[in-house]
């Protein structure tokens, strides 16, 4: 289980690499886009190949998650509601292995509230939801997947 001191150090590592690795993968989609004008006519031939740069644009936003500072740095507040229910994961493999079947996990719904903001997360149930109760005060970072517990 993580502290928040462990977790606010963890965060900051990721974040200083989420940025860097933005702007290479920027950067790069911004040498193949110069490449790709400069000494081929793909752009003139059918204008579809406008895509190649904006998927590149969207995975280098998805690998690197850049979009999560979007989101508020840190949020602290108690747990005010916890439901947790079954759902259905991917596919669980038999003895044999042409037999499948839907396996199901508990999924566990919290609603975290500081008195200004509520946020809502859901996660697997585990050793870390299972010490988490209504009153619970947590701590919510942005690029760590899991609540912090604070005592």
């Amino acid at each position: 289980m993580l502290t928040l001191k462990e977790a606010r150090k963890i965060q900051k590592e990721r974040e200083s690499k989420a940025l860097i690795l933005f702007v290479l993968f920027l950067g790069l989609t911004g040498l193949i886009t110069f490449l790709l004008t400069t000494f081929t006519n793909v752009f003139s031939i059918h204008t579809a190949f406008y895509l190649i740069p904006i998927i590149l644009v969207c995975f280098s936003i998805k690998k690197t998650k850049i979009y999560l500072f979007l989101r508020q740095k840190e949020f602290t507040g108690k747990v005010v509601r916890l439901d947790v229910y079954p759902v259905k994961v991917g596919k669980i493999k038999g003895e044999h292995t042409y037999e499948s079947g839907q396996g199901e996990a508990l999924e566990v719904s919290l609603i975290v509230d500081n008195g200004e903001k509520s946020r809502m997360i859901e996660l697997y149930a585990g050793e870390l939801t299972a010490k988490i109760a209504e009153g619970t005060k947590l701590s919510l970072l942005r690029f760590i997947d899991q609540p912090i517990i604070i005592d």
